[in-house]
């Protein structure tokens, strides 16, 4: 396909008009480094859910799987403190608060067709009478970050608050100024992109029903009551509900009552199923006995004349929270096995008849069971004496790092009726997914251009036929990609040594390392590299055995992979052809000592670029421009931090799996997220059912004003380009993510999912 052809096409939008036919996911957006910004405290250490406090302050890392930070540019990440990789390099990780990044994580759920995601917002972080007014900037700051990046990448968003962290006496309080300050004060309503149902906002409460919380029924109706009269326009009500909802039974509080509530006052209920199964089997059992039997429930009672209740199981690709409950929960407590764990979920709930599925979470890595790019091999994790860390070859399967993005997105595609969904694990589809991804939006000619084209066809006809003896061409056959098709290879990057992960992988995309054998070729072909590139040689470490291998074919010969101004604003740091210092991150108010890591020269000379649909750029190599590049500072940090004391921030803790996505003081390092614990995992058994006006606002300026129309379609297309983009060893996607101008400031801090570490 053409430059021409190609200019223009819009990656597939979600749909923010309905709920139905969607795969959303779960956003924490809770990250932050020493350095990202201005800080909670000038006093505090910076750190948020990676560390508790650094290491060498008597901290300790609160992930166990290590996030594959290879397509990140070096101005989005940040030294990890204490922690090495096996040559004794340092180690780095990504912000929240970082606007490119949560652009970047929004981007994969574009490429890969993930619809949209569920902010994640703890009522304990936006109780200003307990002094969260810190956090609860933060908060906001991430929202609008993600509100950016949802309206830029064509996805859906919606606000789910966790309930947990917060007196059940003041909830209610808590909850309606804080829905008023988001409509109010932030707008959030107003973002084309917020998702609804039949005209009304989406909104999910998380928590309420669950054992020994101690809401009452009637607290929860009142808060029900005061979300539908104070919203524009109503509201759609989700609730995430205790996985035993339906019986009243274990997690779930055991007042009959509350069956009646979610029957009858909610518009979607989500059972909340981490912990509650540890392998296939147990998921599989956990679909018969819950999932269809919640699914047919609901479906009767709405056939009978009840209340018609949408239905939307949670799903999750593994768990591991060693490091976060210091060992009390087994490393690689619930195993992924290569994805197969997660494919039995996503079966169970699509055989029932689910139209909705919910993924436990994009960003959590606290508890392992992110969605988002993880380590492929053991050799690439920090070395630490005390913690161990998870890649995703733990389970013996040799994988791309975007592995389980790939699993949700073909999910996704089955929930809008692109293909069949069989209880088969799908591995070869999986492999060449590439082949016929990214997925865009059907383009036809406008009206006027058709119009004329018929009557410019229709003139040369009459000229043709007046004269005598002409003979009107026929049009020649089209042109088809396959007519220069050939056979594909694996693309490998050269392991350069660079300090900053993008000598690894500098590009926005990733496949499998280049010992793994690639699979069979895809129906499809992609551009070449510009000639007099030189190919980068393989890696020299090999990927660990497998029952079977992953790689993501690319075409022989080489390519330009053009990028867009807008691919450029997150590959930026990237696409220079030499570096020569890592990027300098602002230190907020902390004063702080730095020591400057220097980067070798590197010339990027990339094999065969990512498979991307993007034309050949005839812009030569020599007239790429050169760009400065900034340092990478490594702070040291205050042994004591003040923020050690402020207990008043922090909850009491709970065992892990009774306490929600709750919410975490700075310096609680654990908040139970779900009921039930990583290790031990509950089995699934089957008992008998239990039964079976506006806000008026006086508007200042709008912080968020509609784009004109140029700057919105430039923020909306994906405009193939004139950079290259060098191919990467674990390069799995076929381009970087577009930009959306020149925001410089620092951006900010999500929230929530299982724990929420300060």
């Amino acid at each position: 396909m053409s430059g021409q052809e190609l200019e223009g096409r819009i990656l597939k939008r979600a749909n923010p008009k309905t709920i139905q036919d969607k795969f959303l996911v779960g956003y924490q957006g809770w990250f932050t480094c020493n350095g990202d910004g201005e800080p909670m405290d000038p006093n505090h250490h910076g750190w948020m859910h990676w560390f508790d406090k650094p290491i060498s302050d008597g901290g300790r890392p609160n992930t166990d799987l290590w996030p594959d930070v290879s397509e990140y540019s070096p101005s989005e990440l940040f030294p990890a403190p204490d922690l090495q990789n096996a040559d004794g390099d340092p180690v780095f990780l990504f912000s929240s608060r970082n606007s490119k990044t949560v652009r970047r994580h929004f981007h994969w759920m574009a490429l890969h067709g993930v619809d949209g995601a569920f902010l994640q917002r703890f009522a304990g972080q936006c109780d200003l009478e307990a002094g969260s007014a810190a956090i609860r900037k933060i908060r906001d700051e991430v929202g609008d970050r993600v509100r950016e990046a949802a309206e830029a990448e064509g996805r859906v968003f919606a606000i789910m608050y966790d309930v947990s962290g917060v007196h059940p006496d003041k909830i209610q309080r808590v909850l309606e100024q804080d829905w008023t300050h988001l409509i109010r004060d932030k707008y959030v309503l107003d973002s084309p992109n917020y998702l609804r149902e039949k005209g009304k906002p989406v909104i999910a409460l998380w928590g309420f029903g669950f054992n020994h919380r101690n809401h009452s029924p009637q607290v929860v109706r009142s808060i029900v009551n005061f979300f539908r009269s104070s919203t524009p326009g109503g509201v759609y009500l989700m609730a995430g509900v205790p996985g035993h909802w339906r019986t009243s039974t274990s997690d779930s509080d055991p007042d009959p009552e509350f069956l009646r509530v979610w029957t009858e006052e909610f518009d979607a209920l989500s059972p909340w199923t981490v912990g509650r199964y540890g392998n296939e089997e147990e998921a599989e059992r956990w679909g018969n006995e819950k999932v269809k039997q919640d699914f047919d429930f609901l479906k009767r009672r709405g056939d009978e004349g009840g209340k018609r209740v949408d239905y939307i199981p949670v799903v999750l690709p593994g768990g591991s929270g060693y490091n976060l409950s210091r060992g009390q929960w087994g490393l690689n407590g619930i195993k992924r096995n290569g994805g197969h764990f997660l494919w039995k979920q996503i079966y169970a709930a699509r055989h029932a008849g689910v139209r909705i599925i919910y993924g436990a979470m994009w960003d959590e890595y606290d508890e392992g069971t992110a969605f988002m790019p993880v380590v492929s091999s053991s050799k690439q994790l920090p070395v630490h004496s005390q913690f161990n860390f998870l890649a995703l070859d733990a389970d013996g399967h040799s994988l791309p790092s975007d592995w389980y993005m790939r699993i949700a997105g073909f999910a996704a595609e089955s929930l809008r009726g692109d293909h069949m969904l069989h209880e088969s694990f799908p591995v070869k589809e999986l492999q060449d997914y590439w082949a016929t991804r990214p997925r865009y939006e059907e383009t036809t000619p406008a009206k006027e251009e058709t119009e004329q084209l018929n009557e410019a066809q229709r003139a040369y006809h009459d000229w043709a036929a007046q004269e005598d003896g002409a003979v009107v061409d026929e049009a020649p056959p089209p042109y088809m990609l396959e007519d220069e098709m050939q056979s594909p290879q694996t693309s490998s990057v050269q392991n350069t040594g660079l300090v900053p992960p993008e000598a690894t992988n500098p590009v926005l995309g990733r496949s499998s390392h280049s010992s793994v054998p690639p699979p069979s070729p895809p129906m499809s072909t992609r551009p070449e590299c510009p000639p007099g590139l030189d190919k980068r040689t393989p890696q020299s470490y090999q990927q660990p055995s497998s029952s079977y291998t992953i790689a993501r074919p690319s075409s022989q010969g080489s390519s330009p992979v053009p990028t867009s101004a807008a691919v450029a604003y997150l590959a930026g740091d990237l696409t220079r052809q030499t570096l020569s210092h890592l990027p300098q991150h602002a230190s907020g108010f902390s004063s702080l000592s730095r020591s400057v890591i220097q980067m070798p020269s590197v010339e990027v000379t990339p094999s065969a670029a990512p498979i991307s649909p993007l034309p050949a750029s005839a812009t030569p190599v020599s007239s790429w421009p050169q760009h400065p590049v900034q340092q990478h500072n490594i702070p040291s940090y205050p042994r004591v931090s003040p923020l050690d004391s402020l207990s008043s921030l922090t909850p009491q803790r709970e065992p892990f799996g009774i306490g929600g996505p709750g919410y975490h003081g700075p310096d609680s390092n654990v908040h139970p997220h779900d009921p039930a614990p990583l290790p031990r995992v509950e089995h699934s058994r089957t008992t008998s059912n239990s039964g079976a006006s506006s806000i008026a606002t006086n508007r200042p300026a709008h912080p968020h004003p509609a784009p004109n129309s140029l700057v919105q379609d430039y923020c909306q297309r994906q405009i193939p380009p004139t950079q290259l983009h060098p191919g990467g060893s674990y390069s799995s996607r076929p381009y970087s993510p577009p930009e959306w101008g020149t925001q410089r400031s620092p951006p900010p801090v999500p929230p929530r999912a299982y724990f929420v570490c300060l």
